[in-house]
């Protein structure tokens, strides 16, 4: 027998570990599937109160974004999107993101780019209905993560 054989057998128990691994982490995570035919996310207690928490601060700075722009002030929209934006958010969680579906972080992350483009089109002084528009993009994707997963209470 080949003396590497060995050696290319680990190396293919390793890859498969490492793209089992990253399935879980990328797209399956932590997940069951409910009553009401939504996905169910199934997190700790803390993970689930850090998620819903940064929910209403999404839905806080959409209503600022809102207030700003009805107000034809550009600087209260730059100041309410800028903290949630992708630039503004902060660290990562990665053992609470490896918990959240594909799809969620899809959602999520795609969210947070939106309000970085509402920066950068107040910042440009476009149009206020270009801006409520972009904020027509933000509102179908939280209609969209509703609609599709929930939080239940951990069974601790």
């Amino acid at each position: 027998m080949n003396k590497t054989a060995p050696l290319w057998i680990i190396i293919a128990i390793l890859s498969a570990i490492i793209v089992v691994a990253s399935y879980k982490f990328i797209a399956a995570g932590s997940t069951a599937a409910s009553e009401d035919g939504r996905t169910a996310v199934l997190l700790s207690k803390a993970e689930r109160q850090s998620v819903l928490t940064e929910m209403r601060t999404l839905l806080e700075a959409t209503q600022q974004v809102v207030k700003g722009l009805a107000e034809n002030d550009m600087n209260a929209v730059i100041a309410a999107a800028t903290p949630v934006s992708s630039k503004g958010h902060g660290t990562v969680d990665f053992k609470l993101a490896a918990k959240l579906p594909l799809g969620f972080k899809k959602l999520g992350f795609a969210t947070h780019h939106a309000f970085d483009d509402i920066v950068s089109m107040a910042q440009a002084g476009q149009p206020r209905d270009e801006i409520q528009l972009k904020l027509v993009e933000i509102m179908d994707k939280c209609v969209a993560c509703h609609a599709s997963f929930q939080l239940p209470e951990a069974k601790e």
